[in-house]
């Protein structure tokens, strides 16, 4: 059943996405790398706790050691420089002994409680150098976000912020607790503001973004669940690039456009991306083969240009991995 939204501001009636729709765009493999990497995560996560546990004794016993040689290496503070000196090198050597399994266990936990705070500081770096894309600082972009955000059924908006990324041409969506948002850099929204006046384009890049949104790849609680199997370099970057083919499918259907001129901007440069053939790229595309172009894609957190592009030109189904 078709379902739609009255957006008030505007008013505009947009349909919104059946949920079947949303996940027909999915990546066949996404959900099952997602589960392998929460698996991972907790073995790993696990084990180290069982590691801990089984050498606590061994801990304890550590603690007293070195309570007893920090109290000798005090007590030997006005004796002579010999052995003050020898009382401070058997404090340093006990140091040094640090139990491995505490440690870990301590990089673990620490790791887990800097997380959120670490997102906050970046938040704050990024609301305050960068301009809030509002009703009235870049509204075409704010009218951008509004619709898609009807379309997929969202609660909310999603925060976006413009950022200069000093020729970077990129674009992400993160969060904080309880808040998820969207940064632009300027370099890549110029294609909509310059001499290109590429607003499609625009469209695509914010409706991938939106995407992770939707799909949740930018929520606390999703990327706390993998935090420590997202440092295995292979597995991850398998996983993510699940994500990203994931997300361009739904922005096509999303932003109406096939997104490879979008591709095009960012593997050709802002200026130069509209004297691009498409069509030459792609032929010359499926000739990008080889055992060093697989092993480039494979450590990479996202599918090189030429494979990406080859999927999005398909419109249907999954993008190649490997």
């Amino acid at each position: 059943m078709e379902i739609r939204i009255m957006d008030k501001k505007n008013d505009v009636n947009y349909v919104v996405m059946d949920q079947q729709e949303i996940n027909k765009c999915r990546h066949k493999a996404e959900k099952r790398w997602y589960r392998r990497l929460v698996v991972l995560n907790f073995i790993f996560v696990i084990g180290i706790l069982v590691w801990f546990m089984t050498e606590t004794n061994q801990n304890k016993d550590y603690f007293v050691e070195l309570k007893d040689t920090a109290m000798t290496c005090f007590n030997t503070i006005d004796q002579t420089t010999e052995t003050s000196e020898s009382a401070t090198k058997k404090l340093q050597d006990k140091v040094d002994e640090f139990p491995d399994s505490l440690m870990m266990a301590s990089v673990i936990v620490g790791l887990m409680i800097a997380f959120p705070f670490i997102l906050n500081y970046m938040y704050a770096q990024f609301r305050s150098m960068s301009v809030r894309i509002t009703e009235k600082n870049f509204p075409e972009i704010y009218e951008i976000v509004e619709e898609y955000t009807q379309k997929l059924g969202l609660k909310e908006a999603p925060a976006i912020y413009l950022v200069q990324g000093n020729g970077i041409l990129n674009a992400f969506a993160t969060c904080i607790p309880f808040k998820q948002y969207i940064e632009l850099y300027a370099d890549l929204v110029e294609v909509a503001y310059r001499e290109h006046h590429d607003m499609e384009s625009l469209r695509f890049i914010i409706a991938h973004e939106i995407s992770h949104i939707r799909y949740s790849h930018a929520k606390l609680h999703y990327n706390y669940l993998i935090l420590f199997a997202n440092m295995i370099p292979i597995l991850s970057k398998i996983a993510s690039r699940t994500r990203e083919y994931s997300c361009d499918r739904l922005a096509q259907k999303l932003s109406g456009s096939d997104g490879i001129e979008a591709m095009m901007a960012l593997t050709a440069g802002i200026h130069l991306y509209k004297n691009v053939d498409k069509a030459d790229y792609i032929e010359n595309a499926k000739k990008v083969k080889g055992f060093f172009v697989w092993c480039y894609n494979l450590g990479a957190s996202h599918p090189v240009t030429s494979k990406r592009v080859l999927a999005l030109e398909m419109k249907e189904g999954s993008g190649k991995l490997y």
